[in-house]
């Protein structure tokens, strides 16, 4: 691979014209590009003169408008260079394909300038060529127009200063570019530059002396000059913060823990709307798992206290990380000349050990990060597996050896304990302790074999699946059970008194299993994948548990349950470990499932579910004990098409049927009594209801009108309002009412006199179907069925920014949280997804479990909950308590690990240090 500096080819360049145009794809690229396209054109440039390189980049260069290739066109004409940033997004990209097809039909291959930002170049001098397989960032249309291997860059990641936070190298890339557009080589560059700083500094001095002297003539040039200080200030940490956001995006997925501490800074230092949204995506987002490798990771294992994760990757290294704050610890345990297979604990923590393919087992003392004694040699090519006993004198190797492929090592003495035992393992094996320690489980081929931990004998016949070969064994916390997997994706459970199998077989049709790890407390088990996912097991119902884990891009190669049973860890081929949270998989606990749902309502000040099924019954749930309140209400009349409405304080319910003349009738919902006559509601079907908040007054909705209640009486107040609507809303202040018409609009109707007010001007392009008033009544979020949630002014009823765009199909549901900062909606994509009411931007990544159309969604009274339910005939819950208080959850999250020293670590010099975390 040929990498350098650029070709230097001198260029006379117009004036009027671009030095050079950036051709980019992909929202990574985007984040980072307007800087590459800054240090470009600062290159050598005095702070008091323009640009001598002016760079083409579409968000900067282009005004909005029709004529978009137009512009794009006329960008590259007056461009002297094409700078193509390869990538897998760049290689699939129809833009970047028709600018390059446009340059090299209107220009020469040789002014083409390759940076490569993701994936790689590989050049085949058989070929002459590129070659196609292994260029996974070479976009098609350049195969076979180089006459010579040319010579192209990589954005790199370097460790600013002496610390230890991976950052985009872009002056590197800047430097290269420059020296090409401007004629000269990166080291005049460079000298260059140093002159035109010695120049400013002159001339900063100079200005120094005369504001000085300014300064001692007259008082109020002071004021201005702290003015202007303070000012040149502000923007000066503008500028850092944003860059910090910027930062903070770009290492999501690369340094978590710096992504979420440079968001939490740009928040300290500039607290805007634009930070706050950094700090809530830094504070969401799943990446805060990720363990990063640059090698493909065979294997995992937490430490007994559950602080502390290994991981073993192809390198053959064995890297510690801090479960909570997903950063490296100590230096990495260096010495296995192989790919590492396997890694495990001692007793107590203090010792760990870990095998390879390079036919060793090595003893680490994890406090001081050394290798304790010799390795243990097995000869028998490479260790697949090993497992040591609980009480951690023993050792358990499978490897591919001739005449046997399990071997047993005592610890102390390093030395094996008789001959090997079982027969050989082609390829792979596996081993695992019961957790008493008398027995242990070999897989070995297509066989599980128990053995005597005392004797080594076997224990009754081999255990089998099938045919196919053995990739794990794992035991039961209590010992009774025994797991055993194989590479068809097939995992089965024995009775290990009875040798007889528990159950039939879990199948998944995911590739074959890597591993398989019991929870503590046995009713679960998960197993990682050949397509990357894991999945969770009841083992008494024998389901999946939710849905599967998604995250991986490859090999999902072991899993492993922390000690308390809350986080699963997972190693890749992707070269990643990620951790994730069993008890929520995003969300809080396994989905309650409610059965056939004909209709739904919550109660806003509760936390009361109704949910009507089959038979006109009604189940109420409380959604913080997850559990059913009380037996159902038999209303008798609910059914299909039916509606239901409860009170904000979940005490009473009110319904409606067919079957009674389109009445609605009024239910306590403790006693399961009717409350007084029926509603009479002779004007045909009844479409929605809804109740004030302060639960005194019910609107309802039939075809042409919309009719409110007095609750006390019974009767009707005031004239119907006239409206065809079948979503409606009170204010929080109950004075005012919305329904949504038949034209796509909102109504707002005064509830005392019943006179409509205003109507929000057409926005949805297609009906309406959900409709929420923020908590202090000045915003209205409607929900359409065009894909789109918009924000409305209640006051002057005018169109709030930008519609809110993300969903992939029509918007069902939505709510505010209690303070009005956050909304949530559920569409028909089955997805659920979070808002900043501030920016109108989406928080993290969508929240994704429902196996049907998400029908509901609200939060709970604090706004640490978000219940939402749909047509898969569940209820979940989501732990959204990082959008009540980001900053405060990143605390959390740090554990103290924000400090003054992470500070100048992470922040660009200038601005002050600010606590990030303050007491």
């Amino acid at each position: 691979m040929k990498r350098g500096r650029f070709p230097l080819r001198r260029r006379i360049r117009t004036e009027l014209g671009y030095g050079a145009f950036l051709s980019y794809s992909g929202d990574r690229d985007r984040q980072w590009l307007p800087h590459l396209q800054r240090a470009i054109e600062k290159q050598s440039r005095p702070w008091y003169k323009p640009p001598r390189i002016r760079v083409f980049l579409d968000d900067s260069g282009i005004s909005i408008g029709p004529e978009l290739w137009r512009k794009i066109e006329a960008g590259l004409a007056r461009s002297d260079w094409l700078v193509v940033m390869a990538s897998p997004e760049s290689k699939a990209s129809v833009w970047v394909d028709r600018e390059i097809e446009w340059w090299l039909r209107n220009k020469t291959v040789d002014t083409i300038l390759l940076v490569v930002t993701a994936g790689q170049l590989e050049w085949d001098e058989q070929r002459g060529d590129w070659d196609p397989d292994r260029s996974t960032a070479l976009p098609a249309r350049l195969l076979g127009r180089f006459a010579q291997q040319p010579v192209w860059k990589s954005i790199a990641l370097r460790r600013p200063g002496n610390g230890t936070a991976l950052v985009p190298d872009v002056d590197s890339v800047a430097l290269g570019v420059a020296s090409v557009v401007r004629g000269l080589p990166e080291d005049d560059l460079k000298s260059e530059g140093i002159r035109d700083t010695r120049r400013n500094l002159r001339t900063a001095r100079i200005t120094a002396a005369v504001l000085g002297l300014l300064l001692l003539v007259a008082s109020t040039v002071t004021v201005i000059a702290l003015i202007a200080r303070a000012e040149a200030a502000r923007q000066r940490d503008h500028a850092i913060a944003q860059q910090l956001i910027g930062q903070s995006s770009f290492l999501a997925t690369r340094d978590p823990f710096g992504a979420r501490l440079k968001a939490l800074a740009a928040w300290r230092i500039d607290p805007t709307p634009e930070s706050r949204l950094a700090v809530l995506n830094a504070a969401v987002s799943p990446e805060s798992g990720l363990l990063a490798h640059t090698w493909p990771v065979r294997s995992v294992a937490f430490s007994p206290d559950g602080k502390t994760v290994a991981s073993g990757s192809d390198d053959g290294i064995v890297r510690l990380w801090d479960a909570a704050t997903q950063r490296k610890t100590g230096d990495p345990f260096i010495g296995h000349h192989g790919a590492v297979t396997s890694v495990a604990f001692g007793p107590g923590g203090e010792t760990l050990v870990s095998s390879g393919l390079d036919g060793t087992v090595r003893l680490w003392n994890v406090a001081g990060h050394t290798q304790i004694g010799d390795a243990f040699d097995s000869r028998t090519g490479m260790v697949s597996s090993v497992a040591l006993s609980p009480d951690g004198r023993t050792l358990v190797i499978v490897g591919d050896g001739v005449s046997g492929a399990v071997q047993v090592w005592d610890v102390a003495t390093h030395r094996r304990i008789g001959g090997p035992v079982g027969g050989r393992a082609y390829g792979s094996g596996a081993a695992a302790f019961s957790p008493d320690g008398r027995t242990f489980a070999t897989g070995v081929g297509a066989d599980v074999q128990l053995w005597d931990a005392a004797s080594r004998a076997p224990l009754g016949k081999a255990l089998t699946i099938g045919d196919h070969q053995i990739s794990s064994v794992a035991f039961s916390a209590d010992g009774r059970t025994i797991a055993g997997a194989d590479g068809n994706g097939t995992v089965q459970l024995w009775d290990t008194t009875t040798r007889a199998p528990a159950g039939k077989p879990f199948l998944a049709d995911a590739g074959g299993v890597g591993t398989v790890a019991f929870s503590p407390d046995g009713v679960t088990f998960a197993a990682s994948y050949g397509d990357g996912s894991l999945q969770l097991w009841d083992i008494v119902g024998h389901v999946r548990v939710g849905a599967p884990f998604t995250g991986h891009i490859s090999d999902a190669r072991a899993v492993a349950f922390s000690p308390d049973g809350s986080t699963l860890a997972s190693p890749s081929d992707d070269t990643t470990v990620r951790l994730w949270s069993v008890r929520t998989q995003r969300q809080i606990g396994s989905p309650i499932r409610t059965g056939d749902q004909t209709a739904s309502d919550f109660s806003s000040r509760g936390h009361v579910l109704a949910l009507a099924g089959a038979g006109g019954t009604v189940r109420f749930w409380d959604l913080v004990t997850r559990r059913q309140i009380g037996d159902p209400l038999d209303s008798g009349v609910l059914n299909l098409g039916s509606w239901m409405a409860l009170d904000p304080d979940g005490t009473v319910l009110a319904t409606t049927s067919f079957e009674t003349d389109y009445a609605v009738t009024l239910w306590d919902v403790t006693t399961h009594r009717r409350i007084g006559e029926p509603l009479p509601h002779h004007d045909g079907e009844i479409l929605a209801m809804a109740f004030s908040p302060d639960g005194k007054i019910l609107a309802t909705s039939v075809r042409n009108s919309v009719v409110l209640w007095d609750l006390a009486t019974h009767a009707r107040i005031g004239k119907a309002l006239d409206v065809s609507s079948w979503a409606l809303a009170f204010s929080p202040d109950g004075r005012t009412l919305a329904t949504n018409t038949a034209d796509d609009t909102v109504a707002l109707w005064d509830v005392a006199t019943q006179r409509r007010i205003g109507d929000t001007p057409p926005g949805h392009t297609a009906q309406i179907s959900a409709i929420a008033f923020s908590p202090d009544g000045t915003v209205l979020a409607t929900a359409g069925r065009d894909s789109t949630v918009r924000l409305w002014n209640v006051a002057t009823r005018a169109q709030i920014g930008d519609p809110l765009t993300g969903h992939r199909g029509g918007v069902t549901s939505v709510a505010f949280g209690p303070d009005g900062k956050t909304l949530a909606t559920g569409g028909m994509d089955r997805t659920v997804r979070l808002w900043d009411v501030t920016t109108r931007q989406q928080i993290g990544a969508p929240l994704e479990g429902h196996g049907d159309v998400v029908t509901g969604v609200r939060f709970g009274p604090a706004g640490k909950t978000l219940a939402t339910w749909g047509g898969d005939n569940t209820v979940r819950l989501w732990d959204v308590e990082a959008t009540v208080d980001p900053a405060h959850s990143l605390c959390q999250w740090a554990r103290g690990a924000f400090d003054a020293g992470r500070w100048r670590e992470y922040v660009p010099p200038g601005p002050a240090f600010r606590p990030l975390c303050p007491h």
